[in-house]
């Protein structure tokens, strides 16, 4: 479009000097010049404006480090470099065998514990069985020990009333079997206060076994996690690339050296930068096309996720040296977030890849044809321009 202006302006140009013939002056090509630049300059704010293009853009996916959560030695690998993957597929197996050995001790410990557990349940039964028999006990021995008391208080009774009906045999008698029954009942009190104690025992015991179980249920649940942590599985869709291991690489649970890398594709998104005062009219759901260097001669689809209004520029690292005022600055960038509006096509889209995007605004409709037929004369051209950026100068 602006190429027409251009041609536009320079007819017009000829037609009044050529054909016309008007003599120019110098007002007439003061004139001439102004109204070129309003009128090409006019076009070109506006379309800016309305329409943005640039040509710094990238598409971007989610990069995780496959760092293990457990140490051992590579057992299997399952998964290619590059080969395309689901979430929750085997990646890789280390070695189980010393986690799979810990699992079963701290089986065997839970198995101990709650068999100690029903041992301490059925001895406290029995101590609480105990309970009742020793209260019957005591309670036939106090009732023998009120006999005894009264048949020695007749016996003593009769003596004082007239010693010749009694003997003193039988009121030694009579005293002795009191006493045994005292003896009966103390000892009778002693049996029901050691039941007792043996019941309160026996509880203590099975709280103790009982509360050991928790603990050791917890241990198990750690065993197993860190056994099903032997299998690294994918964390979304996506493929592994840059393998670091082999079949016997002993690997560690640190960040600094991980397995390998995985790349998730379920979230592909465009990140573009356009200068900040071309974005003025720019809002969340504007549409986007975008050609991309690796697919010459497709037009890739889009909606705006949203301008980042912020840059590193502005960033200040907190630091002990105060910052140098002729190295503060912007590039005059923002970068904008876009969507792919087909979700499986952006899948299957590789990571990096450079382009051009144009965003087409609410403004300023008329002149969005520029970048329409801008960026699908980009989509053609990739077929013979190389794209590769040159480096600066």
């Amino acid at each position: 479009m602006i190429a027409t202006l251009i041609i536009v302006y320079v007819a017009i140009v000829l037609v009044l000097f050529k054909v016309l013939r008007i003599k120019p002056t110098a007002y007439i090509i003061a004139a001439m010049i102004v109204a070129g630049v309003f009128m090409i300059g006019g076009v070109v704010v506006v379309w800016t404006q309305s329409a943005p293009i640039t040509d710094k853009m990238v598409t971007s996916q989610y990069v995780v480090q496959l760092v293990p959560y457990v140490k051992g030695q590579v057992k299997a690998i399952h998964a290619q470099a590059n080969q395309r993957m689901k979430k929750g597929d085997l990646l890789l197996e280390i070695d189980p065998a010393p986690y799979q050995y810990t699992v079963n001790q701290v089986e065997a410990q839970l198995a101990a514990s709650k068999a100690n557990v029903m041992q301490a349940e059925a001895a406290l039964a029995t101590a609480k069985t105990a309970i009742p028999n020793a209260q019957a006990i005591l309670a036939k021995a106090k009732a023998a020990d009120e006999l005894a008391k009264t048949q020695e208080q007749i016996a003593l009774n009769i003596q004082r009333a007239d010693r010749a009906a009694i003997s003193q045999l039988n009121v030694a008698k009579a005293a002795q079997e009191r006493q045994e029954a005292d003896a009966a009942v103390q000892q009778a009190e002693a049996g029901l206060a050691q039941a007792q104690a043996s019941a309160q025992q026996a509880a203590a015991a099975l709280q103790t076994a009982q509360s050991n179980v928790p603990t050791i249920e917890a241990q198990l649940d750690d065993a197993r996690f860190n056994l099903a942590q032997c299998k690294m599985m994918a964390p979304g869709d996506g493929y592994v690339t840059n393998w670091q291991v082999q079949i016997g690489t002993m690997l560690v649970p640190l960040p600094l050296a991980p397995a390998g890398t995985f790349v998730n594709v379920s979230d592909t998104a465009v990140a573009a930068v356009f200068p900040q005062n071309w974005l003025s009219n720019v809002e969340p759901g504007d549409d986007v096309e975008m050609v991309l260097n690796p697919y010459p001669g497709r037009l890739f689809l889009g909606k705006v996720d949203y301008v980042i209004p912020a840059t590193g520029g502005g960033q200040f690292t907190p630091s002990g040296t105060i910052p140098n005022a002729a190295k503060i600055g912007s590039d005059g960038l923002y970068a904008v977030r876009i969507n792919f509006s087909d979700d499986a096509v952006a899948r299957k889209l590789s990571l990096g890849s450079g382009g051009s995007a144009a965003i087409y605004t609410q403004k300023g409709k008329a002149t969005h044809v520029i970048s329409k037929v801008t960026i699908r004369m980009k989509k053609w051209l990739l077929y013979v321009i190389p794209s590769v950026e040159k480096p600066a100068s």
